[in-house]
């Protein structure tokens, strides 16, 4: 296909040129926006000074909304509510239906509960709250919280910001980030999480 030459005031510019130039200036704008969430979540899994034994994060631990560049998702009413429930401990697990990984844990997740309600597991499906009911019924996981990113752009940002699933988030009474697990945990590490999720203790 020949290339075609655009005429300006200032000479001519192959079709070619510019559309390289939109190229660069695409690539520019999404590393600049991968560096802006490692900047935002680099400090998530290092140590944030919670003494061992409680329950709770101290002042200098990343919010939900510094965590997740968000504090509001949409439930499967299609609602806005919080991420994280007010004055209560929570699991946030950011699920995706692709990843097998995710499958596995939520298998495991279901056995450990065994048909008790986990209410304090919020499951961030980030195709949507909608695509996370099929994976919580198959393996009969009841009483979590499904949620999903409020739009597209928030699901681009949350993928950017965790760029892999599953991500294990333990959020304190406070709102504050007490830990963070990426990747499949092994089934001994679940079962501390799995409490918190069950209302059984406040932290991993």
């Amino acid at each position: 296909m020949p290339n075609r030459v655009l005429t300006t005031r200032r000479g001519a510019t192959s079709v070619s040129t510019l559309l390289l130039g939109a190229v660069i200036v695409g690539c520019t704008a999404l590393v600049a926006n991968r560096a802006l969430a490692e900047k935002d979540t680099g400090n998530l899994s290092v140590d944030h000074g919670v003494v061992a034994g409680t329950d709770t994060a101290p002042s200098t631990a990343p919010t939900v909304r510094q965590a997740f560049g968000t504090a509001t998702v949409r439930d499967l009413a299609g609602k806005t509510v919080p991420l994280a429930p007010a004055r209560q401990p929570t699991i946030v697990m950011i699920n995706s239906r692709t990843c097998p990984w995710c499958k596995k844990a939520l298998r495991d997740i279901g056995q450990l509960a065994a048909g008790r309600p986990l209410p304090r597991l919020t499951l961030l499906t980030l195709e949507g709250a909608d695509a996370g009911v099929p994976m919580v019924n198959g393996e009969q996981i009841t009483g979590a919280r499904l949620v999903g990113p409020s739009d597209d752009a928030e699901r681009e940002r949350l993928t950017a910001r965790f760029r892999g699933t599953p991500t294990f988030i333990a959020v304190d009474r406070n709102g504050r980030i007490l830990q963070t697990m990426p990747g499949y945990p092994i089934y001994e590490e679940m079962k501390r999480w799995h409490a918190v999720m069950a209302g059984e203790a406040a932290a991993p």
